[in-house]
């Protein structure tokens, strides 16, 4: 709604935050990615889904071997794994060993089968998944989420790799197609979900048991701290 009225405005990370309602509103709690030198790329853009769906969909590790076979995992290459999950008040984060990282032959080719995951969703609506090896990040991709309007979620996305070299440059090369793909494909399932729910009238969200963050997040996006949830949760993916 146009009220004429100013709002405070920050620059963080190559965005430019606008505060949404209360003039009073801090400015954005947005970190460095990476405290060294590194190369980023960003993307944005708007998906029919809600910003819950959305959140969900970028940290859900397990449906990599279903919705993106073949190049990020190979078929018939799923696995159990143990995911570790840890909460505080405004952040709840899963982390999985190297065994979940995608293995496909595009995820291979930037190494990516070598590196620990951890997802994470934190107030106010940040989503950020990392990639890890011997305690040094190799990956960062941070999705700042923003409601649009009614079952429509605006997404600005920032891909990090570390490093101001050729090869950072070629990998971050890389990493725009992948994430272009992915982003098609999560894109057609997600806004598939406005009709699936309609079809089924009044039914209540339902948690699957793979849904290891999903409380949380709900816990977040209602202002509320996300309740103890079982500190190691036993998956295939």
């Amino acid at each position: 709604m146009k009220s004429g009225q100013p709002r405070a405005v920050a620059e963080r990370s190559g965005w430019i935050f606008a505060a949404i309602g209360d003039r009073d509103t801090h400015e954005p709690c947005e970190t460095e990615i990476f405290a060294g030198p590194n190369r980023q790329l960003h993307l944005e853009g708007y998906v029919r889904a809600g910003l819950g769906d959305v959140a969900e969909n970028i940290l859900d590790t397990t449906h990599t071997s279903v919705v993106h076979q073949d190049y990020l995992r190979k078929p018939g290459d799923r696995r159990c794994v143990e995911a570790q999950i840890s909460s505080g008040d405004g952040w709840i984060s899963a982390t999985y060993p190297a065994g979940a990282a995608p293995s496909g032959w595009g995820a291979r080719l930037l190494g990516a089968h070598r590196y620990t995951i951890t997802d994470t969703f934190r107030a106010p609506a940040i989503a950020e998944v990392t990639y890890c090896r011997d305690g040094r990040m190799a990956f960062v991709a941070r999705f700042r989420l923003t409601p649009a309007r009614p079952g429509e979620t605006y997404v600005a996305a920032t891909i990090a790799v570390p490093g101001d070299g050729a090869w950072a440059d070629l990998k971050l090369a890389a990493l725009k197609l992948f994430f272009q793909r992915i982003f098609a494909e999560d894109r057609a399932i997600l806004e598939l979900i406005g009709a699936n729910r309609a079809a089924h009238g009044p039914a209540p969200l339902v948690f699957a048991p793979q849904d290891v963050l999903r409380p949380g997040i709900e816990a977040i996006l209602s202002g509320r701290t996300p309740c103890a949830a079982p500190r190691r949760v036993l998956l295939k993916v």
